[in-house]
């Protein structure tokens, strides 16, 4: 008799175990790949400054630098954040996503802007040191909290976007 195996099925995530297991535990992302992701986040954190539509995937890609931050900070206990730079940047994302949602347009201004540029700086400074393994550890754990919230497990001081 074959027994059932009862399980939530989950999205997708960009890395699995054994992509984590067989990345380099001392050296950081390749080049290639930390600029591969900094131009995606800095492109997004200019459509959020500049323009008056960004769409998704600018907010989405911003979003997801902080959200690194955060999990590099809680759950993996890497770096410290003493001057609240990761708490301003994602209270600044979810006042500007619910504006965007209830006026129709993008309305960050001078101050929101410098904390999200702080922070995207922040992660660019930490994907440059931190090993590879890290990182991805980071980015596995970020989805999974990311499908949590999503499932209804929020905790404490969690804003959605």
């Amino acid at each position: 008799m074959k027994r059932k195996v009862k399980y939530q099925k989950r999205g997708l995530l960009t890395y699995s175990h054994f992509h984590e297991m067989f990345a380099d535990p001392v050296k950081p992302l390749s080049q290639d790949k930390r600029v591969g992701y900094l131009i995606k986040i800095y492109e997004g954190l200019d459509a959020l400054d500049n323009m008056m539509h960004p769409e998704d995937h600018h907010w989405q890609n911003v979003a997801d630098a902080v959200n690194m931050l955060t999990t590099l900070v809680t759950d993996m206990a890497v770096m410290e954040d003493p001057t609240g730079v990761i708490r301003d940047a994602t209270k600044t994302l979810h006042g500007a996503w619910k504006r965007e949602q209830s006026l129709g347009y993008n309305t960050l201004d001078e101050l929101e802007v410098e904390a999200l540029r702080t922070a995207v700086a922040e992660y660019a400074a930490v994907i440059e040191t931190l090993p590879e393994r890290a990182m991805v550890r980071c980015h596995r754990l970020t989805e999974k909290r990311m499908q949590e919230i999503l499932n209804g497990k929020r905790r404490e001081g969690d804003l959605v976007i």
